[in-house]
């Protein structure tokens, strides 16, 4: 380098500590009180001078910088500010690397120079300075930075108790808010999501990064970030609410909630595709609307329960109105037009409008698909239609959780080895979900219940579509040599006329012996004499149940068809299984919301006949 021979070398320190986790580094600036540059051949002009030292300044910085992903915090060099502008001084700005940049602002010439070639040698100058900007992230430059002076809080989104807090860091010190905004200048609303906190820079660089990689009109758009010292932020375009806030603004119309979650789901599964095809396997998303136009948003981070969909992607496809306005008076009208009478049946069945129920019934009771009224009072169930006449879609089969080795025997009867049976767990379900037997209730419903002359306890009956039968070993004790058997699957069925669906443990479904033909059966007192275990059986229904605003929306929309709500047309010209009402309803004994008796309550046991 072409120093002059007086020069002054100074070395400031720059250091940086953000607490991280990362191994903190120090970056060392030369600094050069550069006197003017003599030149063998030729003297410099003073211009020349100053733009010498800049390059020589430049090459120096490029030497000693090393930066890394953490802002520097300059410890030294409290020179005049770069913006301050004086005559024949010069600035440049370059960048060290990728994340950091400097601005070197020149000298000045000294007084015996003309700013020609031919001008005599000027007075020491003062040489130029190094000043560090804020971090210049290439992945940042898609977005504008927005000055945080700029940004309107107007109102925040509360997506939990906790005040709207909808991330915290591992730590338990970061969060992230989201707000409604306004940006001076810039009309309209906007959705802001804040990070504070220990780890905050982290998680929101990750977040624009996948901004950054993705672009489609059911995903939160990035707007623009707004970054300080404690406090950073994406801007998101449009004001967006959470999914289930949105609903329940419509909650006063069941045409209007079916509609939107039909659309929405439709929405839903092209976004996830799209993400899919960008990002690969499904992230967690939360799900957020343009009330302006109803439409869809997914966040990329997961935002908690209000912004949950609540459903599997089903594929009914459901199209977005864009012409109707949810709030015209005769937005219901419309709907009914678009949307057809087996796909809205198929709406209503999802999860989302139902109430999943199930209950352990006696085991001395005959119980198969169909509809029974649940009596949680007392207790008690009772069947309401006669036997769907359906074919499972399946054989009807064992399954072995415990997998006991078995082996079947001649008369299809199957047998177990009395030592290899404290882990035996036999199943048997028989599911009739495939049939589409909700959706024929949903078009039915009404015509049962003005049969039935109901019209206040609607949320109690229950659609049961799975039937299981389950048997275990009461206990893991030493069993003494013998074996288990076990009767076939087809025995559970209690009628002979085909395809007449109830099903009930046969008189004998399981019973020990000490002969491995089974030919001696032993009594249930020389079972307890001996030492064999008991044999634990269990009866359960699954099923769904809808709420009174339900049963009005199916009204209004067959209505809306043309149909009589309290008819079976709609069923008939569908091809839908008809119910028919049962003349003779016994209430048997059924306990709500218990799946598995855990042998300890014998009350229970006794009641629903577990023990054979």
């Amino acid at each position: 380098m072409d120093l002059h021979a007086d020069s002054e070398a100074e070395v400031i320190v720059l250091s940086t500590s953000d607490n991280v986790e990362s191994t903190p580094y120090v970056l060392f600036v030369c600094w050069f009180n550069l006197a003017p540059l003599k030149i063998l051949r030729r003297r410099l002009s003073p211009r020349q001078q100053t733009r010498k030292k800049c390059q020589t300044l430049h090459q120096t910085v490029q030497l000693f910088a090393f930066a890394s992903e953490r802002k520097l915090q300059i410890l030294g060099n409290k020179r005049s500010p770069p913006w301050e502008t004086k005559p024949r001084r010069q600035a440049t700005e370059h960048t060290v690397n990728k994340y950091y940049s400097y601005h070197i602002a020149g000298g000045f010439g000294g007084s015996g120079g003309d700013g020609h070639n031919q001008g005599g040698d000027g007075g020491i100058g003062q040489g130029p300075t190094v000043y560090f900007g804020q971090p210049q992230e290439r992945e940042l430059s898609e977005f504008q930075t927005i000055r945080l002076g700029d940004l309107k809080l107007i109102k925040e989104v509360r997506l939990s108790l906790r005040s709207g807090v909808v991330g915290c860091q591992s730590r338990g010190v970061g969060v992230r808010r989201i707000y409604h905004a306004e940006i001076r200048r810039d009309p309209g609303t906007v959705t802001v999501v804040m990070y504070q906190g220990d780890g905050a820079m982290d998680e929101w660089r990750q977040h624009v990064a996948k901004y950054e990689s993705i672009r489609h009109p059911h995903v939160m758009q990035l707007y623009g970030l707004v970054s300080t010292k404690r406090l950073y932020a994406m801007v998101f375009h449009d004001e967006l609410i959470p999914y289930r806030q949105f609903l329940r603004c419509f909650q006063h119309s069941a045409i209007l909630t079916t509609y939107i979650m039909g659309y929405c789901n439709t929405e839903l599964k092209e976004a996830t595709s799209y993400i899919e095809d960008v990002f690969g396997p499904l992230m967690d998303v939360s799900t957020w609307i343009r009330p302006s136009t109803g439409e869809l948003c997914l966040d990329l981070a997961q935002s908690g329960p209000e912004t949950n969909f609540g459903i599997v992607l089903w594929e009914t496809h459901v199209l977005h109105l864009e012409s109707v306005s949810l709030d015209a008076p005769d937005s219901e009208d419309a709907i009914i037009s678009s949307l057809g009478e087996d796909q809205y049946h198929e709406i209503c069945s999802w999860p989302s409008f139902t109430r999943f129920q199930f209950f352990q019934v006696s085991t001395e009771h005959p119980i198969g698909p169909g509809i029974f009224r649940s009596d949680s009072q007392h207790e008690t169930c009772v069947r309401i239609t006669e036997p769907l006449k359906i074919l499972l879609d399946k054989e009807l089969n064992w399954d072995n959780h415990g997998n006991a080795p078995d082996e079947l025997m001649p008369n299809s009867w199957i047998r177990y080895d009395s030592h290899r049976t404290n882990t035996l767990w036999l199943e048997l379900r028989l599911p009739f979900w495939a049939h589409g037997i909700t959706k024929a209730w949903l078009a039915q419903a009404n015509c049962i219940f003005a049969e039935l002359e109901e019209t206040t306890h609607v949320e109690d009956y229950v659609c049961i579509y799975t039937v299981e039968f389950t048997l275990r070993i009461a206990d893991e004790r030493d069993t003494p040599e013998g074996y288990l058997f076990l009767c076939p699957s087809q025995d559970f069925c209690t009628g002979t006329e085909p395809h007449a669906n109830l099903y009930q443990w046969p008189a004998c479904p399981a019973y020990w012996s000490l002969n491995p033909s089974g030919a001696d059966r032993l009594s249930t007192e020389d079972t307890k004499n001996l030492g064999f275990p008991a044999i634990h059986i269990e009866t359960r229904m699954f099923g769904r149940s809808w709420d009174h605003s339900i049963y009005e929306g199916l009204r209004r929309f067959h209505q809306g068809k043309g149909f009589d709500p309290d008819g079976r047309e709609v069923a008939r010209r569908l091809g839908y299984p008809l119910y028919e009402v049962l003349s003779d309803r016994v209430p048997f004994s059924a306990r709500e919301g218990i799946y598995q008796c855990d042998f300890e309550d014998l009350e229970l046991c006794r009641e629903l006949s577990h023990f054979l």
